[in-house]
């Protein structure tokens, strides 16, 4: 009863859910559904392309024997002139001219000279004089054109507008761009060239009406389609729901911007294009007479840098003129795509059935059961949506279906795991107090480590780092949220560090970290690793400290100290609230070891213990042998710069120092001065303060040890801490 009650809520929610959020935000996986709507176009293969269309394309080749862009305006009027002889049924010019033909002979000359040709009036009576009506392109542009305002263009059309103003909201320009007045008024019609990509930067529309003074025209496109049919009026208005132009047998299906859904043809050979130098050189070996006879022929480019590319859901770039072709095709074939006026009761019978289906699978308990049934929807709602548009033309939004799948597909998973891994997140939830997330997971998904929860000792490497000078930091950030950011991005680069290398962050301390290795379980060359991610977060706090300089927040430096030793590890606390930690000398010292750091101008120090126990090579300089007040054992210490041997100089400067550390421990203080104070003179010191450490040491110890024994040992206590 519970499990039946348990699907029966799932279910609503998620129906609820997916209904209630396209409702509010009908947009928002458009991203995805033009990914989808591309995969479509991309299945489907026009074997059989229309041949109403033929396009004269001013191509690279036309360009290099006929002359750089743009024509003289005679070698257009005689493609005019080419192009009527073989009997097109019209003509459409994918080309603005704007601009006088600055080289008519005409206009070579100052002062008016009847006499000469004037290429314009060349062009503008072959157009006028052409047997298949001629209809140019123009271009509507919007407010942030600031140049001269321009007439509206003729067209013989009638459009008449049946629609309500909630039903269509045309694009609205603000100005137009014109052929000349001589070359516009000599035409049958014109129409705009306009396409507007959408937010992702493709045309899946375009728009076949747009207003501009109060009126509507038609697009190149549309027009053409209007003049071989000897139509004078466009109808537009709603039928079964869906908003369309009619004119003669013609419906076109529009959105409520005017704009119709581009059906673009998805074929090996596209439309037939005959190269502009050929028509005009009347060379037939190139084309045939019946590749033009009775088409309509569009005149535009190919070539580049003349074209204007527009990206198609086939990941690949066309020309404008082919898509108006695409769309031209698209009206005479009466192959449109629409968004249907039952696709929002589709959505909803879909995110109700398809969610009842995937959370049937809560009844076998298995998630392997709900993954194959939700794979099965998933392959079955693709196969049902594609049929709908290859075959039919149908746009069916894909957001309802992705989102009641995966939320459906989530949901039931956790069931799954609520029903079948409690005890497990019992577990989780009490590790989780203990130790950091990454050991967690890994003692709780690799049965191949062994580890536990119980107090034992172990041996570890141990990690400390400390912030200098983090107090006066906070004093100079007076924002509490730029100073958690601030303190927070460091953190979490530093911990990462910790934890891909297999480490365990133990706990923070204001400003300090505490970590340590080869705890809860064992881990393979942990001394190694821990110095090595010390090596690591020195050179990221580099890479944060520039984005700290970036936005005027102070530099970091920090101090690590790192130990090896035995430690007890287990479980520190009481019933209400506990810890996973370790406890120990070697804990003590490492603490030490990073605070020492300061006195010795080390960013990372190691013991000795450390260092008899990497495998690896490091550049490390011997610092000194210490004793920590409290405890009998001295140990040498050890400044790490980098991972692996140093070069030849750096290790002749190593050499040459620790021989210096040697004869100071064996009491030969004149010749240890010598070293260090030769060392001191010279320049990119590995470190420069320990060379005074020692100088200072040698000119004191030589005059006390004539009262007693010399000790080379340096006790660390809280004097030498917090003094140094």
């Amino acid at each position: 009863m519970k499990v039946i009650f348990k699907y029966f809520l799932l279910m609503f929610f998620v129906s609820g859910i997916v209904i209630g959020v396209n409702f509010k935000y009908p947009n928002h996986l458009d991203y995805i559904n033009d990914k989808v709507i591309d995969i479509f176009f991309n299945s489907k293969q026009d074997n059989e392309i229309g041949t109403n269309i033929v396009i004269i394309d001013i191509d690279d080749k036309s360009i290099s024997e006929v002359g750089q862009w743009p024509w003289s305006r005679n070698v257009m009027a005689q493609l005019v002139n080419n192009l009527n002889g073989l009997s097109p049924s019209c003509i459409g010019y994918g080309i603005i001219f704007s601009e006088e033909d600055r080289t008519s002979p005409s206009q070579l000359i100052d002062g008016e000279n009847k006499n000469l040709e004037n290429y314009d009036v060349t062009l503008a009576q072959s157009i006028e004089n052409s047997v298949a009506p001629v209809v140019l392109g123009y271009s509507f542009l919007d407010e942030s054109y600031k140049g001269e305002k321009h007439t509206t263009p003729y067209i013989p059309a009638v459009v008449h507008n049946t629609l309500k103003a909630e039903e269509a909201q045309f694009y609205k320009a603000s100005n137009v761009l014109l052929n000349i007045e001589t070359i516009q008024e000599s035409a049958n019609s014109s129409g705009f060239l306009n396409s507007i990509p959408n937010e992702n930067g493709r045309v899946v529309t375009i728009p076949l009406l747009m207003e501009y003074q109060n009126q509507l025209f038609p697009s190149l496109s549309l027009e053409l389609v209007r003049t071989i049919y000897s139509a004078r009026d466009l109808h537009i208005k709603s039928a079964a729901n869906i908003n369309q132009i009619s004119f003669a047998d013609v419906k076109v299906p529009i959105d409520e911007s005017g704009s119709m859904y581009v059906n673009y043809i998805n074929s090996k050979t596209g439309f037939k294009h005959i190269s502009a130098v050929d028509v005009l050189n009347k060379n037939f070996n190139n084309f045939l007479v019946n590749d033009v006879s009775s088409k309509i022929v569009l005149i535009g480019s190919t070539a580049m840098g003349l074209t204007q590319e527009i990206p198609t859901p086939f990941n690949t770039n066309i020309s404008s003129i082919d898509l108006q072709a695409n769309v031209i095709e698209n009206i005479i074939s009466g192959k449109h795509l629409v968004k249907p006026d039952w696709e929002v009761i589709f959505q909803y019978i879909a995110t109700i059935l398809i969610s009842m289906i995937i959370f049937t699978a809560i009844f076998f308990r298995s998630a392997v059961v709900n993954v194959i049934i939700s794979f099965v929807i998933t392959i079955f709602a693709y196969i049902v949506l594609q049929t709908l548009f290859v075959d039919y033309g149908l746009m069916i939004g894909t957001s309802y279906i992705v989102e009641t799948i995966l939320l459906s597909l989530v949901l039931s998973i956790a069931v799954h795991f609520m029903q079948n891994n409690s005890d497990m997140d019992n577990i989780k939830g009490k590790f989780a107090s203990k130790v950091s997330k990454a050991v967690m997971d890994d003692l709780l998904e690799n049965k191949v480590r062994k580890g536990d929860l119980s107090a034992k000792k172990k041996i570890v490497t141990i990690f400390f780092s400390d912030i200098k000078g983090f107090t006066k930091i906070t004093e100079t950030i007076d924002d509490p949220n730029k100073l958690t950011r601030y303190i927070n991005r460091y953190m979490d680069s530093m911990t990462r560090s910790i934890m891909i290398s297999e480490g365990t962050v133990d706990k923070f301390m204001g400003d300090a970290i505490m970590a340590y290795w080869n705890a809860p379980y064992d881990v393979e060359n942990h001394t190694d690793k821990a110095l090595t991610s010390a090596i690591e977060q020195l050179i990221y706090l580099e890479e944060l400290n520039r984005l700290n300089l970036e936005e005027g927040l102070p530099k970091l430096q920090i101090r690590i100290g790192i130990n090896y030793g035995e430690v007890f590890v287990g479980e520190v606390g009481g019933e209400l609230r506990s810890d996973y930690t370790i406890m120990g000398k070697a804990v003590n010292n490492t603490s030490v070891l990073e605070q020492i750091g300061k006195f010795y101008h080390c960013d990372l120090i190691i013991s000795q213990s450390v260092k008899d126990h990497l495998k690896e090579k490091y550049t490390m300089l011997l610092i000194d042998i210490i004793q920590v007040d409290g405890t009998s054992d001295a140990f040498n210490i050890y400044q790490v710069f980098s991972k692996g041997d140093p070069d030849e100089f750096v290790a002749e400067e190593i050499e040459t120092f620790e021989k210096g550390i040697n004869l100071y421990r064996v009491a030969k203080f004149d010749d240890a001065i010598l070293i260090f104070r030769n060392l001191f003179l010279q320049d990119n010191l590995l470190n420069r303060r320990l060379c005074q450490i020692y100088i200072e040491r040698c000119e004191v110890s030589s005059i006390t040890i004539l009262g007693g024994e010399f000790n080379p040992i340096q006790s660390i206590n809280k004097s030498v801490i917090s003094n140094s």
